[in-house]
């Protein structure tokens, strides 16, 4: 493992003093360090800079610095190119960034002896077929949500799963996550926490206007069908880790399943998942 890329997030490291730290510690171990022309160009070293998709070709190895927003957003493309991710955290505590900032002389040389461990995380794949009959495919690891954008009106939602009739759920939105997302946004909505090395798909309506809807947990071999009925024309939003990617109308088809392909998340340090879980619990307490 000698060619590592850096990808920060310019919101959280605005003067890329943290991916200069970073930097000058792999350079001083040997290793070769890539960055998009883009952040090389904000930088006065000088530094190995490629196009973003030979970035992601390139590297053994891909370093986030930020949050946890970060990892999601790089793990879209990672995971096509099976490179294992890295996170170093400027946020608040997450669940995926491994590294804290003033930890990093403590855990980066581990990379030097190989001692850290990869977990691979489950992701969605979310396939939409338009009106005109073409397909778009987007993966995620966290979560894929279809609500209402700025529309006051609910709309229904009808839930199939394995082509099955599940339910028709009248609501502000749909989440579709996976036990990694499952402390995200799935938590917000009163979905259930699930341990993130499960293979399991859970489906929770956002503020639905039902007494008795629930989340439901499926089989990661299950595929989920979503179709809107805003009747009123309303177009949704569809949001996959975060990020809108398309406007959804009741003549578009979703189907959410099990990608073919995984996140693989290297940790460094020996924190896990149920540490903080609980810590994120006792900081939403005060």
């Amino acid at each position: 493992m000698k060619h590592i890329g850096i990808i920060p997030n310019l919101l959280k490291d605005k003067d890329l003093e943290t991916t200069k730290v970073v930097i000058s510690w792999l350079l001083g171990h040997d290793f070769n360090v890539y960055m998009t022309h883009h952040i090389g160009s904000l930088l006065d070293e000088s530094i190995q800079t490629l196009e973003e998709e030979h970035l992601y070709e390139t590297c053994e190895v891909l370093i986030t610095i930020g949050g946890d927003g970060t990892i999601l957003s790089v793990a879209q493309k990672a995971c096509l190119y099976d490179k294992p991710i890295i996170g170093i955290n400027l946020g608040r505590l997450g669940f995926l960034a491994d590294v804290e900032m003033s930890e990093i002389d403590q855990f980066l040389p581990k990379l030097l002896i190989d001692d850290y461990t990869i977990e691979e995380r489950m992701m969605l794949m979310i396939k939409v077929i338009d009106p005109s009959g073409e397909a778009h495919k987007f993966y995620a690891l966290n979560d894929a949500y279809v609500a209402r954008g700025s529309s006051s009106r609910i709309s229904e939602f009808e839930i199939k799963v394995n082509e099955h009739f599940l339910d028709l759920y009248p609501a502000d939105g749909i989440i579709i996550a996976t036990p990694t997302g499952s402390t995200a946004y799935n938590l917000s909505a009163g979905g259930p926490i699930v341990a993130p090395s499960a293979s399991q798909i859970m489906i929770t309506p956002i503020c639905p206007h039902s007494i008795y809807s629930r989340a439901v947990i499926v089989a990661d071999t299950d595929a989920v069908q979503i179709k809107t009925n805003n009747y009123d024309g309303t177009t949704l939003e569809l949001v996959v880790d975060g990020q809108m990617k398309m406007n959804i109308t009741p003549m578009h088809f979703i189907e959410v399943r099990k990608a073919p392909y995984t996140t693989k998340l290297i940790k460094l340090s020996d924190l896990h998942f149920f540490e903080i879980l609980r810590k994120k619990i006792v900081e939403r307490r005060k």
